[in-house]
């Protein structure tokens, strides 16, 4: 089968691997699209420390049922059932595994990241308690599923609710996952990116309202939106510490603060703020099985335009131009697929 080889940073080629085992309690998936994730930009890029090289990157997929392993519950899939996969694994002893909360787990591996078998390839084996079904979503929707619950976990940890203003930094695909979520909870959400180019994407995906602060004063605007009411939460789904910082500095008094994106560099913030405003600040890691499921029933609604995120579709052959291209102009982009069909 095909599958699309990472050797090393920058070293993107097509290759043919044998089918993958199934085993007793796995799923064979028949792959159809795959999103190109940050993560693999950055292992592209030779700055993902997580990387193990080399490796068949990808971890956002549509797919159907091929076939199945003797352990995989009666009934559970047909043969050419629509699915993603969930791509992350815990390891079942660590703290947050003892408590539940298995997204954030000390060992935590993904699929074509720490763990070299990843999605984009023809077929892929997978355990059965991490594919979940998607009834009649396309397979372009389907591979949005991940990357869109990562943002809607950010929503879920920051607790947001009915008629709040909401500040969201960054309108990729992350923030969209942030900016949608929150929509479909009765929130107002306000986007703030110098990428103005991606503002109508934004707004066909929920936001209220979008300001770029390199050319207006975001706080005057959020002042103006608001009629004075100012955001309750901010969200930074960019990972810089310049909006990282901006977050605490922009939210309400006994608002909420959260974090999803990774930074690369020390952050540092007004902490006499933090006690001040007496502000309730989180971080964000994956998302859980739930937020997988409630993104499937958002996008299924037809409320939102979310196939406005998919900014070009590849053939596999072309994978490596597809890397060239992002990575020369990551601006373009919002999301990448690569076609399997």
């Amino acid at each position: 089968m095909r599958a699309i080889y990472m050797k090393e940073p920058g070293d993107v080629s097509l290759i043919d691997i044998p089918k993958p085992e199934v085993r007793e309690e796995d799923v064979l998936i028949r792959v159809h699209r795959v999103g190109l994730c940050g993560t693999d930009l950055q292992s592209y890029r030779g700055v993902a420390a997580l990387t193990n090289f080399p490796l068949v990157p990808g971890h956002e997929l549509g797919g159907e049922v091929e076939s199945w392993g003797s352990a995989v519950p009666d009934g559970l899939f047909s043969k050419g059932d629509h699915v993603t996969v969930k791509p992350y694994f815990n390891c079942g002893h660590c703290y947050p595994c003892d408590i539940g909360r298995i997204n954030c787990c000390e060992n935590s591996r993904t699929m074509g990241v720490q763990m070299q078998e990843g999605a984009l390839s023809d077929y892929i084996s997978v355990p059965y308690g991490n594919v979940l079904k998607c009834g009649g979503l396309s397979y372009e929707e389907m591979a949005l599923i991940e990357p869109l619950s990562v943002g809607a976990h950010l929503v879920t940890r920051a607790n947001i609710s009915a008629g709040e203003y909401v500040l969201v930094f960054g309108c990729g695909v992350i923030g969209s996952g942030a900016i949608s979520a929150a929509y479909f909870r009765g929130a107002k959400v306000i986007v703030a990116d110098i990428a103005s180019e991606k503002f109508e994407t934004a707004k066909a995906i929920g936001a209220f309202a979008c300001v770029n602060p390199q050319t207006q004063n975001l706080r005057e605007e959020i002042a103006r939106i608001t009629g004075g009411a100012g955001v309750s939460v901010a969200l930074e789904a960019i990972g810089l510490p310049g909006t990282m910082a901006e977050a605490i500095e922009a939210v309400n008094f006994a608002g909420r603060v959260g974090y999803v994106g990774y930074c690369k560099k020390p952050l540092e913030v007004n902490a006499t703020l933090i006690v001040k405003k007496e502000l309730t600040i989180v971080g964000s890691r994956n998302s859980t099985i739930e937020e997988f499921r409630q993104v499937q029933e958002n996008i299924a609604t037809g409320r939102l335009d979310f196939k406005r995120l998919i900014s070009a579709a590849y053939a596999p052959e072309d994978a490596g131009k597809a890397f060239a291209e992002w990575d020369a102009a990551p601006g373009r982009f919002v999301k990448i697929q690569v076609c399997f069909d």
